[in-house]
């Protein structure tokens, strides 16, 4: 009897030693995860001021694409329309003397 308390006493501490063990382990893991994910997080917000800075320079691109737009625009008003407008006016003078 005594020796089966004495292999059981052995068996239970054999456990609890390698139970300490997987303590440790899973604390260190605990630990290299949680630096794990403060790096992506920084990472990603990195990231996230890039996408910014790059959206911030892309704005002046759209600025001067739509002015030219807009000049193109005043082109076309100015200097086209008025003579289509002259021609239309012609038109309507003829029709009007032959009619």
């Amino acid at each position: 009897m005594k020796i089966a308390y004495d292999k059981l006493c052995k068996t239970v501490n054999q456990f609890q030693q390698a139970s300490k063990g997987d303590n440790a382990a899973l604390s260190m893991l605990k630990v290299t995860v949680m630096d794990k994910q403060m790096a992506i997080i920084i990472h990603l917000d990195t990231i996230a001021k890039l996408e910014r800075d790059v959206e911030t320079m892309r704005i002046p691109e759209r600025v001067n694409k739509l002015l030219i737009s807009y000049s193109t625009s005043s082109y076309v008003i100015d200097r086209i329309l008025p003579k289509i407008e002259k021609e239309e006016s012609v038109f309507e003078k003829q029709n009007k003397d032959q009619g």
